[in-house]
């Protein structure tokens, strides 16, 4: 048979490194192997019960046909309305597009702006989709390096440093994956200022957003819209904050015309997010004291885990491990173990530590730090342990 011609857009386009660990994690386990899964990158608690709710009465009430491509108006306001409540935004309706999770708000916001010609930058380690993204919209993805004596942060400095004449986008994750880092308020202001002289757009993915430890809080762009007229478009989800990975319901807040730009695109890609989900979605942003107190609950495991997890990984002679600001991963830099494994880099590592110890773990490399590898902690304390003592065990092990 023969094959079809594939067009350069997806010739060379990687799958999610993070979906072939899930995959070879899962198959293992089919065969009846016990694996702990360090890999996952969603919450491992239920969506909260009145949001469950939300979306089974939305069915029941017949909720089930189109609706504006740019999302449900009610839903638009809901979201416009969090963001003047936890960010002092200047935000309404019409700043509001609604989507099929985060990943398609930065998909349909960089298919809007750059094409071929131009570079976005991105700060590593990166999320694995943010250069792939870029690619299939023509452009070409900057790396601007940050390091783990800085805790991963990302800085205006940097990026001027790596910064062309044809960088027209940058890329801020805040709070990172997958390093936890969580941008500083005067190097987002810098940023933004860069932008400004640079005539540049900034695209903040804040998906962790209500994640964050030892009492830190969220600095959002979407505070900074004003003062940057036209240069913010904020990225966000219900994917991890209410634990909907598989709702598929996030948004993208931007300046009116690039929303309506937007709009327009994904009328003629997916069209609307489901019906159910942003019923459901609605409910969990418009019901601030139960989603508040759901939220309180998943922080509170998560900063065990966090707390068991950093504390064991640091012990460990040839690990670095910086504590993470939010999310729930850990990013250590185990580097100094690959000769004492003899191992070639992060994947061969992971490959290992799959097939070896039965821990599941995502490569540094996918992140663009190949020097590191990456461990959630979205799964219960019990596995937690189990899977640092045999990660423990494997490394003393015979190569």
């Amino acid at each position: 048979m023969t094959a079809p011609r594939l067009s350069r857009r997806v010739a060379h386009l990687a799958p999610s490194p993070t979906a072939s660990v899930a995959r070879a994690a899962q198959a293992l386990a089919a065969s009846g192997v016990d694996v702990v899964d360090f890999g996952l990158g969603e919450p491992d608690f239920p969506t909260p019960e009145f949001v469950r709710q939300a979306g089974i009465a939305a069915i029941e009430a017949g909720h089930t046909r189109y609706t504006d491509n740019a999302g449900n108006p009610a839903l638009r306001d809901a979201i416009a309305a969090k963001y003047r409540r936890e960010q002092g935004a200047d935000c309404a309706r019409e700043n509001v597009l609604v989507t099929a999770g985060a990943k398609q708000a930065v998909f349909n916001v960089c298919h809007a702006l750059f094409e071929e010609g131009d570079e976005v930058a991105l700060f590593s380690p990166y999320w694995v989709s943010f250069p792939e993204i870029v690619r299939l919209c023509g452009a070409a993805p900057l790396v601007v390096p940050t390091d783990i004596g800085s805790g991963w942060k990302p800085t205006a400095a940097a990026l001027d440093r790596a910064a062309t004449a044809r960088t027209r986008g940058v890329i801020v994750n805040s709070p990172s994956n997958p390093s936890g880092a969580v941008v500083e308020p005067d190097e987002l202001a810098r940023i933004l200022d860069w932008c400004d002289a640079r005539d540049a757009i900034l695209i903040f993915d804040e998906t962790y957003d209500h994640f964050l430890y030892d009492g830190r809080k969220h600095v959002s762009a979407a505070a900074l819209r004003t003062r940057h007229p036209g240069r913010v478009v904020v990225a966000g989800a219900a994917s991890k904050t209410y634990a909907m990975t598989g709702w598929r319901l996030g948004w993208a807040v931007a300046e009116s015309r690039l929303v309506a730009a937007m709009a327009s695109y994904q009328s003629h890609s997916t069209s609307n997010a489901s019906s159910i989900s942003q019923e459901a979605v609605r409910a969990a942003i418009s019901d601030v004291a139960r989603s508040e107190g759901s939220v309180a609950e998943m922080l509170a495991h998560y900063t065990r885990r966090r707390g068991l997890m950093l504390g064991r990984l640091s012990a460990i002679p040839g690990i670095e491990c910086v504590a993470p600001e939010g999310a729930f991963y850990a990013f250590p830099r185990v580097e100094a173990l690959y000769a004492r494994k003899k191992i070639s880099g992060s994947v061969e590592f992971c490959r290992r530590l799959l097939d070896e110890a039965h821990v599941a773990a995502v490569p540094g490399e996918a992140f663009g730090v190949d020097a590191c590898v990456r461990f959630s902690f979205a799964t219960s304390i019990e596995r937690v342990e189990e899977g640092l003592r045999r990660f423990e065990e494997w490394l003393v092990a015979a190569p």
